[in-house]
């Protein structure tokens, strides 16, 4: 049995959505698929919109909501599609929900993931109706009866461990009929609806896989794998035939947008093995992420595979002699950080300084600590600050990897300001300026993924 996860993209229109009921349909001729689905693209941004006009009163949100059903509707006719009005039932209680938003002029969490689980729960019915029309049988299920709960953290919730239990007694009679499961979205034991985060519906098709015990993943997009550098940026960037999971782990951490980061936690739990494919090109074998692979499997033995560049980050620079043979001084600055709800990612230290990055997000919030991280340290806050992320296996075993990466850098430039590495030593994480990235991110790729092996 395999998932099958299909992007917005992948569901965005009535051509898109038969491709991609070509693509089930070719799969289950070789054995029982679970699918799950986005909702179709753009709506979710369409149905935060629709909520916050709501809030504001700032446009009537009825006439949106109509404008969402036009949409979807039209989807519906051009797959020719009957009983479209049930198909689109959903919508009525979506209506119900914003008036009382408009009358409170209040947008809970609460509230907002129930309106925009509407996206994925339409293109759920849509999907299930077209398969069973072109003769495969098939259900919609909403995330929370397919056996996926959460916490009540509205807008990221997290998956509990109940999950695991009722997910095969939730998701049953694979062998006859295809389950057609929303992404993105779960319930609490109460039974109210929560969300994943944004990109979680890949998450959701790993959550699934595990819980049904999958022999593949498969997350469908509109690119033909994940690639050696984002080829908005690098033109010459190349398809990875294949990763392992802690690879496949930071570069989706650090700016790859082709898979969710936390896609890959159930799956390396499992074992399961995932495949990023293109819808548009069904053909190509895309990249395989698995649990285990020679350095040659992935990128021709380089000790680079691929390359990432996430820009608008902050660093966070404290010093202070108080570090010298100090115990817990660490501790309280990450309990400063804590308290005002700061996450980091990359992390350097020495003797006497220690620095840190964040996302841009946290600006405020980190301008907010600084009084405090002031009493233990000297404190700086930089912004437009990018972190670019050299991840490959072979950097294990291939000595001098470093020194090629930070000589391009060189060349290109750009002056480094921070360094970190993993434990794991597949990955070189370093800092530069925002406007000197993209011409770095080019020169690493020329170096390590087109020059000498």
């Amino acid at each position: 049995m395999i998932v099958m996860k299909f992007g917005g993209t992948s569901v965005g229109n009535a051509d898109a959505m038969r491709r991609t009921a070509e693509l089930i349909e070719r799969a289950r001729r070789t054995g029982p698929v679970v699918v799950v689905v986005s909702a179709m693209s753009g709506i979710t941004d369409k149905l935060l919109a629709i909520a916050e006009a709501a809030r504001t009163r700032s446009e009537d949100p009825l006439s949106l909501v109509d404008a969402l059903r036009a949409h979807h509707e039209a989807a519906c006719r051009g797959l020719e599609l009957d009983e479209v009005d049930d198909l689109l039932a959903p919508i009525d209680d979506l209506r119900d929900v914003l008036r009382g938003v408009a009358l409170l002029r209040e947008l809970t969490g609460r509230s907002r993931d129930y309106i925009v689980s509407h996206g994925e729960m339409l293109s759920a019915r849509i999907m299930a109706a077209l398969l069973t029309a072109r003769g495969l049988p098939a259900r919609a299920i909403d995330g929370w009866d397919a056996g996926i709960v959460t916490d009540e953290s509205h807008g990221a919730a997290a998956v509990l461990p109940e999950t695991w239990r009722r997910i095969p007694v939730s998701v049953t009679g694979i062998d006859s009929v295809v389950p057609v499961v929303t992404g993105f979205l779960g319930g609490t034991e109460d039974g109210e609806r929560t969300t994943l985060g944004r990109g979680g519906s890949d998450y959701s098709a790993a959550i699934l896989g595990r819980g049904l015990s999958a022999s593949e993943i498969q997350i469908w997009t509109d690119v033909s794998g994940i690639l050696s550098a984002d080829p908005r940026l690098v033109k010459s960037a190349v398809v990875l035939p294949e990763l392992t999971f802690e690879e496949a782990a930071e570069l989706a951490y650090f700016g790859a947008k082709v898979i969710h980061p936390k896609t890959i936690e159930p799956a390396v739990i499992a074992g399961i093995p995932v495949r990023v494919l293109n819808t548009f090109e069904p053909d190509h074998p895309g990249t395989r992420i698995v649990r285990t692979r020679t350095p040659a499997g992935g990128a021709e033995g380089r000790a680079v595979a691929a390359i990432t560049s996430k820009k608008k980050n902050l660093v966070l620079s404290l010093e202070s002699t108080r570090m010298l043979a100090a115990e817990g001084w660490l501790a309280t600055v990450f309990d400063i950080l804590k308290a005002h709800r700061i996450s980091v990612d990359t992390i350097a230290t020495s003797e006497v300084s220690v620095c840190m990055t964040a996302e841009a997000r946290y600006e405020a919030a980190l301008a907010r600590a600084l009084p405090e991280l002031e009493r233990v340290a000297r404190a700086k806050l930089t912004t437009g600050r990018s972190i670019l992320c050299c991840v490959g296996l072979g950097m294990r075993e291939r000595p001098g990897t470093a020194g090629r990466i930070f000589a391009a850098v060189g060349l290109a430039g750009a002056n480094v300001e921070m360094i970190s590495m993993g434990a794991s030593a597949i990955n070189i994480t370093f800092v530069v300026k925002d406007e000197e990235a993209d011409r770095v991110l080019s020169a690493l790729h020329t170096e390590l993924v087109q020059g000498p092996a």
